[in-house]
């Protein structure tokens, strides 16, 4: 079942490998034009002709360079309202859907579009194994989501506040959430839209204190300088408006006794890791954002 309303889609691309064909395969069909976005430093000519090929509705964009998440969804997206489109699919390159003709139909039962910032899927590790026999489909509101597999209304993209560039990458859709929802706009989650997501590298690790195995996500010391610049940016960006959700005892727990004690006790490159968070703190202090090598 087709929407009234002109879908575009986004895959934002940093040196895809041969997976990439299978997860925009399954949503391609679906939406009338996909934008792909390449932040690659030297283009995969061999990834991008076979899609060319492959798939007529693409509308493929080479940056040349990584300019992170935040500027390559802007550019996505002003291509999308250039274009007379209404919403926008927003994918990782790493994301495939489960059930995506099904979101399209939730979409079209929706009423008020016009307060609605986005519509969010369920990200999971093994998707495909957790369908439901009986699945539900009535939306529940959220706070945050992440960005992967939104359908985001472009009528209110520039009125909500478009994505922050400087962050580059980490916190860039808690951050439109946030604006979103300071303004009123809601976001609608649909927890049987199942989407298989990668949230960080999984390994298998041994706890040092009890010696058991288990599989860890990990994020590379590069994220953990992310994550914890911009969280702190958020919480000072947001703590005045919204108190219970970003404070600065929560702030200080998640990203210093939480993400430090799995660091300790599970991760590899320690060291490292601590290294990174702490000069995304002094990062914070000094107001440097932008994308940054470690």
């Amino acid at each position: 079942m087709r929407t009234t309303y002109k879908i575009a889609a986004t895959t934002i691309l940093y040196n895809p490998d041969e997976s990439i064909f299978l997860n925009i395969a399954s949503y391609i069909n679906d939406v009338d034009i996909l934008i792909i976005v390449d932040n690659s430093e030297k283009l995969n000519n061999e990834i991008r002709d076979k899609l060319l090929k492959k798939h007529i509705n693409i509308e493929y964009i080479f940056n040349g360079k990584n300019l992170g998440i935040a500027t390559a969804l802007n550019i996505a997206c002003d291509k999308a309202l250039e274009l007379g489109y209404d919403w926008i699919l927003t994918m990782d390159q790493d994301s495939c859907f489960i059930n995506f003709k099904d979101y399209i139909n939730c979409l079209n039962k929706i009423n008020n579009h016009e307060k609605i910032a986005l519509l969010a899927g369920n990200t999971m590790w093994h998707a495909k194994d957790n369908m439901p026999s009986n699945p539900s489909y009535e939306p529940e509101e959220k706070f945050l989501v992440i960005t992967s597999a939104n359908l985001l209304n472009l009528k209110l993209f520039n009125k909500i506040g478009r994505f922050e560039d400087k962050l580059f990458i980490d916190m860039v859709d808690h951050d439109y959430c946030m604006k979103a929802n300071s303004l009123g706009y809601k976001i609608l989650y649909f927890k049987d839209i199942l989407v298989e997501h990668s949230l960080g590298s999984l390994f298998q690790r041994k706890n040092i204190f009890t010696g058991k195995i288990r599989n860890k996500i990990e994020h590379s010391p590069q994220r953990a300088y992310y994550i914890t610049r911009n969280y702190f940016y958020t919480w000072k960006k947001y703590s005045k408006q919204f108190p219970k959700e970003f404070n600065l005892l929560k702030t200080l727990n998640i990203l210093f006794i939480h993400d430090v004690t799995k660091i300790l006790i599970y991760e590899d490159q320690k060291f490292k890791k601590l290294y990174a968070k702490i000069l995304g703190l002094i990062h914070f202090l000094r107001g440097k954002y932008g994308k940054h090598n470690l």
